[in-house]
């Protein structure tokens, strides 16, 4: 019996390169909700949060990509189904992954693992159980 041959795994440089799109698509949104809090720190920080959790959790698992993604074609996948993600898993890879850009030491480790690693998974893929493939 004959396996399926294995996904094409995404360029980790790529990867990066569309993790900085979508920074760059949260900072703006980041940008209007410390707009709205007036400067409120603390309560910008837990929307900021939420706001990053419900931009992950909805278009991995809804479409496998996000906006950066989208530019290079690249999608998250189950690792063992090669699905996308059900939402409680996106959120917690949206989780990891927006630790990993605020505690930048830990993000520098957890992002540059995918150029080592034989899945190119970044930790945030490690926890999620997850893979990104190109389309």
């Amino acid at each position: 019996m004959r396996s399926a041959p294995p996904p094409s795994l995404a360029d980790p440089g790529l990867r990066v390169v569309a993790g900085l799109i979508d920074l760059v698509m949260l900072a703006v949104l980041f940008g209007l909700v410390e707009g709205v809090t007036r400067g409120s720190h603390g309560g910008a920080f837990a929307v900021d949060l939420a706001v990053a959790l419900v931009y992950f959790g909805y278009f991995w698992s809804a479409h496998g990509q996000t906006i950066g993604q989208m530019v290079f074609g690249f999608r998250v996948r189950d690792a063992r189904t090669g699905k996308f993600p059900a939402v409680g898993i996106a959120v917690i890879r949206g989780l990891i992954w927006w630790l990993e850009v605020v505690f930048c030491c830990f993000g520098a480790v957890g992002w540059l693992w995918m150029f080592w690693d034989p899945r190119r998974q970044g930790f945030h893929d490690k926890v999620a159980g997850t893979i990104v493939t190109s389309t």
